[in-house]
C-alpha cells in the first residue's frame, strides 16, 4: 500500500476522541468563565472562511470566535463571487488562499471536500460541513450542549437520532462521536430517509457495538414503525430493555432532530411529525433534552420554545465558544494545554477500482481518482478516502507475495496493512500481475 501523507485539520469525526473531547470541553468552560483572558490568543492570526454553500450560524460563529480572540478574517460567502464563476477548480482556489491564511474553515457541498482540499492547502483546514459526510465542530458543540446539562457524564445515556439521516451530516457525526463516548443511540429515520447500512456497521465494527430492535407507540409516528433500532455498547442495558423479545423502550435522555433536507434532494415516504407541545408529554420524554442543529421547519413549531426541554437556542450559543476552542487546538495547543488534533490517513491512490460509486464526491467534481482506505480488523471495508463511500471489493492482493485472494479468505486476512491491494475482480490482478493464491 503506497500511503499518501497524512491530512491534517479537523475533517471527521474520526479525529474526536475522548480525551479530545475533554480537552476542548475544558478549554471552552475556561473560555466561558474568564472570557477576557483570550482576547489576544489569536492576534496576528488570520482565518479564511471559504463557503460554497449558505450558512448562518457556522459561518458566523467561527468569524466570531476568531474577533472575539483578536484574529483577522478574510472570507468567501458566495463563490460566485470568485474565480470559482470562470471554472477555477477547488484544488487551485485553496493552493492560492491557504497562502493568506494561517488556518481554512471550508464548507462545501461535494462529499469529502474538505479532506480533499487539504491535500492542496498550506494551512491546517477545519471542515464546516461537506455534503452530507460530516460537520466534526457541529458535534463539537452538540455534545459540548449535553455536556453542560449532563455533567459529563455519556455513559448509559440514551440519545434518539431523528429525521433526514440519509442527507444530515450533523447527524452522521453526531452518532460516531456517541458511540466513542459510549452512549447508545436510537435511530428514527423519516419513512425512505434512513442512512446506508454501511455506516452503521464501521461504527459497530470500530467501537465493538451491537444493533438490538426496541419498540414504543411514538416511534411510528415519527418513522411508521412502532419498532427502532438501537446502537449500543455491547454489555449495556436500559433498566428492562431486553427483558422481551422487541422490548418496550422507557425513556430518552436526548433527543436531536433535523429537517428534511430539500436542497439535497431529500424526499420522504412518509409524513414527519417531530415534536409538538402533545408529544412532548410522552413518558418517554419527561427528561429528554431537546436539540437542533437549525435551521428548523415544522418539526419543531415554536410552541416548543419555551419548554425547559429545548436547549438548541443555547446550543447555538455555545457555536462561537466551541469554535474559539478548535481554534487553538489548531493554532496554539501547547499554549493552552489542549491536545493536539489527530492525524487522518489519505490513504492509498494506486488502485484498479474505477471510479468512486457515490455521484456527489468531489472526485468527480473535480475530475480526479480517488484514493482509498481499509477499516476495520476482523472485517474490512474498503472506503472512499474523501467520502467514505463503501467500495465494491471482492479480492485482495499481497504486493509482497503478488497472490490474490478473495477478500473474506483466510489468507486475506492475514495480509499486512502496508500489503494490501483492493481489486474489483480476479482477472484485474492478474492484469497487475498478481497470481492465483493457494
Amino acid at each position: 500500500m503506497n500511503s499518501l501523507p497524512t491530512i491534517d485539520g479537523l475533517h471527521s469525526a474520526e479525529s474526536l476522541t475522548p480525551a479530545l473531547f475533554d480537552s476542548i470541553f475544558h478549554c471552552a468552560e475556561r473560555i466561558e468563565a474568564d472570557p477576557k483572558s483570550f482576547v489576544d490568543s489569536l492576534r496576528g492570526k488570520i482565518i479564511g472562511t471559504i463557503f460554497h454553500e449558505p450558512s448562518t450560524r457556522t459561518r458566523l460563529s467561527f468569524e466570531s470566535a476568531a474577533q472575539k480572540m483578536g484574529g483577522g478574517i478574510i472570507s468567501i460567502a458566495d463563490p460566485q463571487t470568485t474565480s470559482e464563476a470562470k471554472g477555477e477548480s477547488l484544488a487551485d482556489m485553496i493552493r492560492v488562499v491557504s497562502s493568506y491564511a494561517d488556518v481554512l474553515v471550508l464548507r462545501h457541498s461535494r462529499d469529502g471536500a474538505s479532506r480533499y482540499a487539504s491535500r492542496f492547502s498550506s494551512v491546517p483546514i477545519i471542515n464546516g460541513g461537506d455534503g452530507r459526510l460530516g460537520h466534526p465542530t457541529q458535534t463539537l458543540v452538540d455534545l459540548y450542549t449535553l455536556h453542560k446539562s449532563w455533567e459529563g457524564d455519556f455513559a448509559d445515556k440514551t440519545v434518539g437520532l431523528m429525521g433526514d439521516l440519509k442527507n444530515g451530516r450533523t447527524v452522521r457525526s453526531l452518532a460516531w462521536s456517541l458511540a466513542s463516548l459510549g452512549a447508545r443511540f436510537v435511530v428514527l429515520p423519516v419513512p425512505g430517509l434512513d442512512w446506508e447500512a454501511s455506516f452503521e456497521q464501521r461504527i459497530m465494527e470500530y467501537f465493538d457495538m451491537r444493533m438490538r430492535f426496541v419498540s414504543h407507540p411514538l416511534f411510528e409516528k415519527w418513522t411508521g414503525n412502532q419498532e427502532a433500532r438501537v446502537i449500543e455498547p455491547k454489555g449495556l442495558v436500559q433498566k428492562e430493555l431486553f427483558g422481551n423479545t422487541v422490548p418496550k423502550m422507557d425513556s430518552l435522555d436526548a433527543l436531536y432532530l433535523t429537517r428534511i433536507q430539500a436542497e439535497r434532494g431529500a424526499n420522504a415516504s412518509g409524513p414527519f411529525t417531530g415534536v409538538n407541545s402533545e408529544i412532548l408529554k410522552d413518558p418517554l420524554l419527561e427528561n429528554c433534552s431537546l436539540l437542533h442543529p437549525l435551521p428548523r421547519l415544522a418539526e419543531l413549531p415554536i410552541e416548543v420554545d419555551n419548554d425547559p426541554r429545548a436547549l438548541y437556542f443555547s446550543q447555538a450559543a455555545n457555536g462561537p465558544i466551541i469554535r474559539q476552542a478548535v481554534y487553538l487546538s489548531v493554532l496554539a495547543n501547547r499554549d493552552y494545554d489542549l491536545r493536539p488534533l489527530p492525524t487522518l490517513s489519505a490513504g492509498s491512490d494506486l488502485h484498479h477500482l474505477g471510479s468512486c460509486p457515490n455521484p456527489n464526491c468531489v472526485s468527480h467534481l473535480e475530475e480526479r481518482a480517488f484514493p482509498w482506505r481499509f477499516f476495520g480488523n476482523s472485517r474490512r471495508f474498503f472506503l472512499c478516502s474523501w467520502c467514505d463511500s463503501k467500495l465494491s471489493v471482492d479480492y485482495v492482493g499481497c504486493s509482497s507475495s503478488r497472490k490474490v485472494h478473495p477478500i473474506h479468505s483466510p489468507l486475506a486476512q492475514r495480509i499486512l496493512p502496508e500489503n494490501i491491494q483492493p481489486f474489483l475482480a480476479r482477472a484485474d490482478a492478474e492484469k497487475a500481475g498478481y497470481a492465483w493464491g493457494h
